[in-house]
């Protein structure tokens, strides 16, 4: 009775212990092929709700892959944590700010077992958090997927140094400003005429690079810096350090976005899709504007989810005060909520509108193709005059068997004053 009852419960505990193993095996090879990520250290990901291999800034990681075919070409691409992918590539290429370089596809071949083996150096480029890394079999069809978390690194506080650093808005001593301000970088307390090192810790992690200042015969240092549109919102922190005496010293700076309110009775909405959501690589943005001054200039900008501001091509209103857009976005821009602001030039009034734009796959640009335009791109609009766009359709009804029924309302508009209401 008792040997019976021990292999019950080993049966039990084998069974369990498979599960585990299958499962695990499972998650890694639900696509037919593996994706194994080599580095330092593990940190908790976000995307997985688990813990992954995590690698720092200025540090690399490594890609083991199995289960492709034999030599055949594997395309790679990272996921970053907004949800911008890049190719290999095109990840060397990053500044940081408007990260848009050309999206050449990266192929690696496998050997003759279909296995791969490559390392990645991690610039700090490369913001925190949890990233995909996805490679495609581009014979077998089949796809990997690994993760890897990247973390700040862990150091020690500097020590105690004489040293000292603060930032503030050009013509204020307020550590804050919004976007396009100028900044003043003042330092004290280093070594005489050393070299001092500066840079700049956006609110992601990530780092912009700044020159190397030189100290003055009694320590000090100062500098400016520009904020433009394009930068991220948030809490950002300016970093001096010495390179002789080694004193590194911090000062914090917040970057607010400029507020738009709406004005005028101008109306600005997006014409298609009808949700206003769409994906990295999926239907183009469509926004329709009216009731603007009659052939005005519109200015137009569009606000992204980290806070960054990108300019469009100025249009024009037609005699009507009207004019359209067509917004082509793409895998290169971060996935969340995005304003569209509309102002007329000469008129003042302003108007905004949000969309959605949830995540997309890699597409690429073919090694040797032209490079591509930055995104957000206006592909059509009136701009220069009348209002331009493809064929209405409407010939093809021509001669059509009748009579057509009008789609049932849906909103329950039916006076036809209602037409020209708001929401309606």
């Amino acid at each position: 009775m008792v040997r019976h009852v021990r292999t019950r419960r080993f049966a039990v505990v084998f069974a369990l212990g498979l599960a585990l193993v299958v499962g695990l095996y499972v998650r890694q090879s639900a696509a037919g092929a593996l994706y194994f990520v080599h580095g330092p250290a593990s940190a908790a990901c976000d995307r997985t709700g688990q813990t992954e291999i995590a690698s720092y800034q200025d540090d690399i990681f490594g890609s083991e892959l199995h289960g492709f075919w034999d030599q055949e070409p594997v395309t790679v691409s990272f996921s970053f944590p907004d949800g911008q992918i890049f190719s290999p590539d095109a990840a060397y290429l990053l500044d940081g700010v408007v990260n848009m370089p050309t999206n050449f596809t990266t192929d690696y071949k496998a050997d003759v077992a279909g296995d791969l083996y490559f390392e990645y150096p991690i610039s700090n480029k490369w913001p925190y958090g949890c990233y995909q890394m996805t490679a495609y079999g581009n014979h077998s069809g089949q796809t990997a997927i690994g993760f890897l978390v990247v973390a700040p690194r862990p150091s020690a506080q500097p020590g105690a140094s004489p040293a000292q650093l603060a930032v503030w808005k050009n013509g204020t001593f307020e550590a804050s400003a919004e976007h396009d301000a100028l900044v003043n970088i003042h330092g004290t307390g280093f070594y005489p005429n050393e070299q001092v090192g500066v840079w700049i810790t956006q609110p992601d992690g990530s780092v912009l690079g700044y020159p190397t200042q030189v100290a003055s015969d009694a320590g000090n240092i100062e500098s400016t810096f520009q904020f433009t549109s394009a930068h991220q919102t948030g809490k950002y922190t300016f970093t001096a350090y010495g390179l002789t005496s080694k004193y590194q010293v911090f000062a914090p700076f917040e970057l607010r976005g400029r507020q738009s309110i709406p004005s005028g009775w101008a109306e600005l909405r997006v014409a298609f899709p009808a949700l206003a959501e769409t994906s990295q690589n999926g239907q183009a943005i469509a926004v329709s504007g009216t009731l603007f001054k009659p052939n005005e200039p519109v200015g137009l900008w569009i606000t992204l989810p980290d806070g960054g501001v990108r300019g469009l091509p100025t249009q024009r209103a037609d005699g009507n005060g009207d004019f359209y857009a067509v917004l082509a976005i793409d895998e290169r821009l971060p996935v969340g909520s995005y304003k569209l602001t509309a102002s007329g030039v000469e008129s003042g009034r302003l108007q905004i509108v949000d969309f959605d734009v949830d995540g997309g796959t890699f597409i690429g640009t073919a090694p040797g193709a032209p490079e591509e335009p930055d995104t957000p791109l206006i592909e059509g609009s009136n701009l220069g005059g009348g209002t331009l766009g493809g064929p209405t359709g409407l010939e093809i009804s021509v001669g059509a068997a009748g009579p057509e029924q009008t789609p049932k309302d849906t909103q329950t508009c039916t006076s036809p004053t209602s037409l020209w209401t708001r929401n309606c």
